[in-house]
């Protein structure tokens, strides 16, 4: 109690040396420390760094107390702009202030104020002195990037792989308008870096990919600071919420999950706390009658919850909003958490989500707004009917989103497994089992077969997005099912089913996709490790045995085991014509399921070259691969 007292309420130092009293009386690892000695002392460099940091946070928060500091142009001399080439990024003065210049013969490319981040100060002094310095390490010459147009162009033949909502028209304009960067008629900062940092990400010019790590830097940095600024930019949610989206898939992608984690939270807290997880609810009455509900101001960053919307596109752009968090949140978890530890936040007690299932974009351009809804999550996995309009059975992006849910929720329940179950906590499992399957078979139904699909009328967009719809789906009986595939025929044949539709994708040239969302990844190596077990049980069967006989065998002698189905029909495993020999056909299905692996593993290798999650995946794949000498 006496140590625990003295933790609490150090004593004074006495000035004793070399060891003052009190750190005779209680010994520490480090030496005592005084301020006349010679140099500086640690705890004296500290109280400097903090100085130093604090002095440029409240350089960042007020920058119009900051002289501006003029910058050169590198290209006045000896250099011909083209229209819409190229663009001057600006480093920052030490004071955070924006430089804006636009080509003389382009009014529409506007220059870009994204800036390297300085770096700290020689010596941890920031005083006027290290500012004269002619080659501060604070101060880089300008960097040449594309213009904003290409910026935006290389960024929005993808937008939709990684969670845009907006409306790219409206965003297109408004990011090209002549006006200086932070402007309030243009797009918040914190997005406008960010979609800059996604262009050059996706930017098949190479030259400038060693600029990737500074428009990163800026991005987070703008993103953190929209929120907090004197002078809110009066989309500031919307575009945080969107920046914070578009953060987390990048990160994602990059296989950094502790921050696409971290971004991804972010999002789904401002999206929770402008309440848009009620937007056009049935129970909307209530809430206005309610004097409590109705009258509780959502406090971010100083200011209340989002104003009503102006037209159906804004309405539209705030649906898509919440359910472009929900689906991302929803993967990032079914990629890298347990089965059992999928859950989060909008699975908390209490978080109602009434918001109705999202519309395509050109749905909202011609005033089509989906019908009030209550519930939305709730009801569609009890099987509550629910009122869908034939605008939201044609909407892709409505069909991603239930995929999604269905991807998470057959992780979940395939979780809930383990062996030596009691009688009621299996029932309890099979129920939620071919609930899962019920909602799965019903989606897969909506979805047109990507075999049958007009290729000529849809654009390379159109066409990825159905892809990952299906195979979202094909993913879905495959978590639902692998557990018991071991003891199961029909599940396993189930799987194997799934991963082969999922890797030959109806024919498509997945490659013509260019990018595909991060999520890919995951089900394309779930695909192959399916595949690959597979392959490794049909080698183990003995000699001469057939394969009927070897399903029999194959389930599991466990008394406590149990198994989602009672008949197993054998003969869906090894279809064939009842003409082919025995012999014949093991070999036969064992080339079938190899081909499909080849393509399982050439769509990994191909995106694994701009992508560390997919070359992650590709790696455990590989190594699999190895472990049974294929």
């Amino acid at each position: 109690m006496v140590a625990l007292f003295l933790n609490k309420y150090p004593q004074r130092c006495d000035g004793t040396r070399p060891i003052c009293g009190p750190c005779q009386r209680t010994p520490k690892d480090d030496p005592c420390e005084y301020a006349d000695g010679p140099g500086r002392s640690r705890t004296r460099a500290l109280e400097e760094t903090v100085s130093r940091l604090e002095a440029r946070l409240r350089e960042l928060e007020h920058p119009e107390e900051t002289p501006p500091m003029a910058l050169h142009n590198p290209y006045e001399h000896g250099q011909n702009h083209e229209s819409g080439t190229t663009i001057q990024i600006k480093v920052d003065a030490p004071s955070s202030s924006y430089s804006t210049h636009s080509s003389p013969s382009s009014p529409s490319s506007v220059m870009s104020p994204l800036a390297n981040i300085p770096s700290p100060h020689p010596g941890g002094s920031s005083g006027s002195s290290d500012r004269k310095n002619s080659a501060s390490p604070a101060i880089e010459p300008g960097i040449a990037l594309p213009a904003t147009r290409h910026l935006l162009e290389w960024f929005f033949t993808h937008a939709s792989s990684f969670g845009f909502f907006l409306n790219v028209s409206r965003f297109t304009n408004s990011a090209l308008l002549p006006l200086h960067f932070g402007h309030q008629s243009r797009p918040c900062r914190g997005l406008l870096s960010t979609v800059y940092l996604w262009g050059i990400h996706l930017s098949p010019q190479t030259q400038h990919k060693d600029l990737e790590h500074t428009l990163l830097m800026r991005a987070l940095r703008d993103t953190a600071l929209d929120l907090s600024t004197s002078d809110p930019h009066p989309h500031r949610f919307m575009h945080t919420i969107q920046a914070e989206t578009l953060l987390g898939y990048y990160f994602f992608r990059n296989g950094n999950i502790l921050e696409a984690k971290r971004h991804t939270s972010s999002a789904a807290s401002l999206a929770l706390g402008c309440r848009l997880n009620t937007l056009r609810s049935s129970q909307q009455q209530q809430w206005s009658s309610n004097p409590i509900l109705a009258s509780a101001p959502v406090v971010l960053g100083g200011s209340i919850s989002l104003p009503p919307p102006q037209d159906p596109i804004e309405e539209g752009e705030r649906i898509n909003a919440f359910w472009a968090v929900f689906t991302l949140y929803r993967d990032v978890a079914v990629a890298v958490d347990p089965p059992r530890s999928v859950c989060g936040v909008f699975d908390a007690p209490g978080c109602q989500i009434d918001t109705p299932w999202p519309l395509d974009m050109d749905m909202y351009k011609k005033n089509i707004l989906p019908p009030r809804s209550s519930s939305t999550v709730y009801g569609f996995l009890n099987h509550i009917q629910q009122r869908e309009d034939e605008h939201q059975l044609a909407s892709t992006t409505n069909m991603i989103t239930k995929a999604s849910l269905l991807l998470h929720q057959a992780s979940f329940v395939a979780g809930q497994y383990y062996p030596n179950m009691p009688a009621r906590d299996a029932q309890t499992l099979f129920a939620a089992f071919q609930s899962v399957q019920y909602l799965i078979n019903s989606l897969r139904s909506q979805l047109s077969p990507l075999e049958e699909l007009d290729r000529q009328s849809r654009n390379l967009s159109a066409l990825r997005e159905i892809h990952l719809a299906h195979s979202l789906i094909h993913g879905s009986i495959i978590r639902l099912n692998e557990t018991f595939s071991h003891s199961d025929a029909d599940c396993r044949q189930s799987c194997i089913k799934s991963a082969q539709a999922m890797v030959h994708g109806g024919g498509l040239n997945v490659a013509e996709f260019g990018c595909v969302n991060p999520i890919m990844g995951t089900l394309w190596a779930l695909a192959c490790q399916t595949l690959i077990q597979e392959v490794d049980r049909i080698r183990s069967i003995p000699s001469g045995q057939t394969p009927e006989l070897w399903s029999s065998s194959s389930q599991s002698s466990d008394p406590g085991s149990i198994s989602p189905s009672h008949n197993h029909r054998q003969h869906h495993l090894y279809a064939g014509s009842e003409f082919d020999s025995k012999e014949d056909l093991l070999p036969r299905r064992e080339d079938s399921l190899l081909a499909s692996l080849r393509q399982g593993i050439s769509a990994l290798t191909f995106f694994s070259a701009n992508s560390a999650l997919m070359k992650y995946q590709l790696t455990n794949v590989q190594g699999l691969f190895s472990v049974i000498g294929l």
